[in-house]
């Protein structure tokens, strides 16, 4: 069976977002605790993890688009591709890289600029509403990838039956989401009890997850994080000069000749 690049790619990050944006939540405050049962360290633990291939799986879907722009390739949104010059490419594009600039600033958040990290708490939160919210549209949009396949063609992915209920189940998980922002943003206040178990959540959390990792003063260390950090920051100067690029070339592109 021949797989596609991007078909493999858009699959594989929408399955990590997905599992990123429940974590995350959990995250959010005591409103959002009871999403993973108040258990803080486990979702620090699983965001953190899971934000590696999503930010690997990110740079090689840029890639991609890159090479499709030096093929002048790049006029429209094709099948799976993930990133583009407008519509929803460009829109996902622009959100995704201000997930991985904020998710790095909040990474080193206790040895940051305090205003700089809740102004990045502030964006990744919100964001992550809007995205939601464009990724239901999108899932409407595109419904048909939902139908359940009258028979199953070989070499073609889409037509597997156990391959649909893999993508019934991502879809599942973005709908459980948006319910879990109503429910929470919806609902009764937090009660003391609640409050109590998320802030004992994100105490175990700073003693036993990767958050006490960030959190640690690792001065005259080389450890994982600070090793990261200026790879991470490279990595996001390549990707803002390629974002700019293909807004100026989509813009000179749509001018009237």
């Amino acid at each position: 069976m021949k797989l596609r690049l991007e078909f493999v790619l858009h699959w594989l990050l929408t399955l990590v977002f997905a599992v990123l944006t429940i974590s995350g939540l959990a995250m959010v405050g005591a409103r959002f605790g009871w999403v993973l049962n108040y258990d803080i360290a486990t979702a620090d633990f699983i965001h953190r993890v899971i934000a590696v291939p999503y930010v690997v799986l990110a740079f090689l879907a840029l890639g991609q688009e890159f090479v499709r722009v030096l093929k002048n390739d790049s006029q429209l949104d094709l099948g799976w591709l993930i990133f583009g010059r407008q519509g929803y490419g460009l829109f996902t594009l622009l959100t995704t890289l201000l997930f991985i600039i904020t998710g790095i600033i909040l990474w080193k958040s206790h040895d940051g600029n305090k205003a700089a990290v809740a102004f990045a708490m502030f964006v990744h939160e919100k964001l992550t509403y809007i995205v939601l919210a464009s990724l239901v549209w999108h899932i409407y949009q595109k419904a048909h990838a939902l139908l359940w396949p009258k028979e199953q063609t070989p070499g073609n992915l889409m037509t597997q039956r156990w391959f649909k209920v893999t993508i019934w189940f991502i879809a599942s998980a973005f709908f459980f989401a948006v319910a879990v922002i109503m429910v929470s943003v919806g609902g009764p206040d937090p009660s003391k009890q609640q409050v109590e178990a998320f802030m004992a959540g994100m105490m175990q959390a700073m003693k036993n997850s990767l958050m006490g990792i960030a959190a640690m003063d690792s001065s005259g260390q080389d450890g994982v994080v600070e090793l990261s950090v200026p790879l991470f920051a490279d990595l996001l100067v390549i990707a803002l000069v390629l974002a700019a690029y293909l807004v100026l070339r989509s813009a000179k592109s749509n001018e009237p000749g």
